[in-house]
């Protein structure tokens, strides 16, 4: 996997709350966002 950013291949997953980013950490640039309790999404209206 390489950074959009900044072709950058080093990354770290921080853990936020109920979710999971991984971020660049050449430059910060957050890479994807992961929900890990999907229970916390059936709240929500789903789109088709």
């Amino acid at each position: 996997m390489k950074c959009k950013s900044c072709n950058g291949d080093s990354f770290v997953k921080v853990p936020d709350f109920d979710k999971q980013l991984t971020v660049c950490l050449s430059c910060g640039e957050v890479l994807s966002i992961k929900f890990v309790d999907l229970s916390l999404l059936k709240k929500y209206e789903q789109v088709n």
